[in-house]
């Protein structure tokens, strides 16, 4: 889970509702430790933010029920426990899952070809 302090203040937008970001100091710890610092600095500043309604939103019908799964996560997310996102892929059925040891929350920046590859097996299928 995202540690406590790491977000930065919300921002509030125009139409209503506040953005959030992780503060860009805290950013290469909590969501890319295991990529080069450069890059990790990168991503704080060009950082995406997610609307804090949207952390409180009601989630539609699952995808995951209807719709083939495959699932890669890296054990040392901050953001999404492993635990967590384990259990997420066993519900969904993941027809492969791949853990990736040491990888953090951006395990697509830190390990792009086990991704890649992963994406090829389903799209083979």
């Amino acid at each position: 889970m995202v540690e406590l302090g790491t977000l930065a203040s919300p921002v509030a937008l125009a139409e209503g509702g506040e953005d959030l970001y992780i503060q860009q100091d805290k950013f290469p710890h909590q969501f890319a430790a295991n990529v080069p610092l450069a890059q990790a600095k990168a991503m704080a500043a060009t950082q995406r933010p997610i609307k804090s309604a949207a952390l409180g939103e009601a989630a539609g019908a699952p995808a995951w029920k209807s719709i083939p799964s495959w699932s890669i996560y890296g054990t040392a997310d901050l953001n999404i426990p492993p635990a967590a996102m384990a259990f997420m892929s066993e519900r969904a059925k993941s027809k492969k899952t791949v853990v990736v040891n040491g990888a953090s929350h951006v395990v697509m920046a830190s390990h792009p070809h086990e991704v890649s590859a992963l994406i090829d097996a389903a799209a083979a299928e």
